[in-house]
């Protein structure tokens, strides 16, 4: 079967969907079908042009387009019709609803005939992640787009909370798949003995989207119930890092930024902490949850949307509403209720299993051969 994934970005650019089209595409070439990733040559924010135009990577043929022109994380290149034309592809694999591609593969579609499979990754985040500007185009591309939307023969959405999203759009139930991301199969530390009961980890983007401010405001009520605290945090910087970690040590709490660290710190960092604290209000599905209760560390949750499912109240973890007392309170809770603690980190440690790359990836040869049966 030859198979085209085409995705805003691919190796080496690093991210939670990068990793998801780079897995499908390995897994597929192992089991010998002939794989190509169509994807632009760019990095995230820059670096136009500055990589290979075709390359092999661990059996998958990756090609990048040129793009015309370039906003934040969307590419548009005139070059796509004309390069799967000549792939002449079985199925195609379109990642992320609203993108261009999603739009010229649709038209592509009726001409060449192939099957086509849209993977939306579930980009419903809310006006205050997103702006006033980049909310708007979603609100257009969703009511015009549903022809698109309508022309791929299966959508894979990532959580149950997608597909009612997209139902609403008008798409087909039966089209619809869930198949969640993955982790690794468990190969993870979950010493509880050895761990403090003070540590709070926030791991991933330090950025306005992901809520940040909510997790430093509630570390103040935290301090009240657990006087030892500590809130450690990890992953790239977007410029409010330094006002998070002001904020709470300026209510006496201990605080420490690791910047971007590598797999094998993220590794020991879930080892060595307590409670993950995530105080995003939507996150189309939140892999560090996964990694956080592969490692037996329970998370606190916030809001809704796919990190509900990721880490179920009560199964986990802990939900707590998006303010302040609330999360902090959330969070205190789990720092000093040892039994609840240890009884959660089990449950999470099992419930996380559910969710290994040996499990899932099979998922897609058995879609892809259902829809060219």
């Amino acid at each position: 079967m030859r198979i085209v994934q085409v995705s805003p970005f691919y190796s080496p650019v690093v991210g939670g969907v990068e990793e998801v089209v780079r897995r499908i595409a390995e897994y597929m070439a192992s089991r010998g079908h002939e794989v190509h990733v169509v994807t632009y040559n760019r990095l995230r924010s820059d670096g136009l042009g500055s990589l290979p135009r075709e390359e092999v990577i661990n059996g998958v043929h990756v090609i990048r387009l040129r793009p015309r022109f370039t906003w934040s994380h969307g590419s548009y290149s005139p070059e796509l019709p004309d390069v799967i034309r000549s792939l002449r592809p079985d199925v195609v694999h379109v990642h992320v609803w609203r993108h261009p591609h999603v739009f010229q593969v649709a038209r592509l579609k009726g001409e060449l005939g192939f099957t086509a499979v849209l993977h939306g990754h579930s980009p419903f985040h809310t006006l205050s992640q997103l702006g006033l500007v980049t909310w708007l185009y979603h609100r257009l591309a969703d009511a015009f787009g549903r022809g698109a939307l309508a022309a791929y023969d299966a959508y894979i959405a990532l959580t149950s909370y997608e597909s009612r999203v997209v139902q609403g759009l008008g798409l087909d139930e039966g089209k619809i798949h869930v198949i969640p991301n993955g982790i690794d199969e468990d190969r993870c530390s979950a010493d509880l003995d050895s761990r403090s009961g003070s540590a709070v980890l926030y791991l991933g983007r330090v950025s306005k989207s992901k809520n940040l401010g909510l997790l430093a405001k509630s570390m103040e009520y935290v301090r009240g119930k657990a006087k030892e605290v500590k809130l450690v945090i990890a992953g790239p910087d977007e410029g409010l890092v330094n006002e998070v970690i002001s904020y709470v040590r300026s209510h006496g709490v201990k605080a420490e930024y690791l910047g971007a660290v590598s797999e094998g710190e993220k590794h020991r960092l879930y080892s060595a902490s307590d409670v993950y604290a995530f105080p995003s209000t939507f996150e189309p599905f939140g892999i560090t949850l996964l990694e956080a209760e592969a490692h037996g560390t329970p998370p606190v949750i916030t809001g809704q949307g796919g990190q509900v499912e990721v880490a179920p109240p009560g199964v986990v973890g802990l939900w707590a509403r998006p303010k302040p007392r609330d999360f902090g309170e959330a969070i205190a809770e789990l720092l000093t209720n040892e039994s609840l603690r240890r009884k959660l980190a089990y449950q999470a440690r099992q419930w996380s299993q559910r969710f290994t790359w040996g499990r899932l990836l099979p998922k897609y040869e058995e879609l892809y051969g259902k829809l060219t049966a």
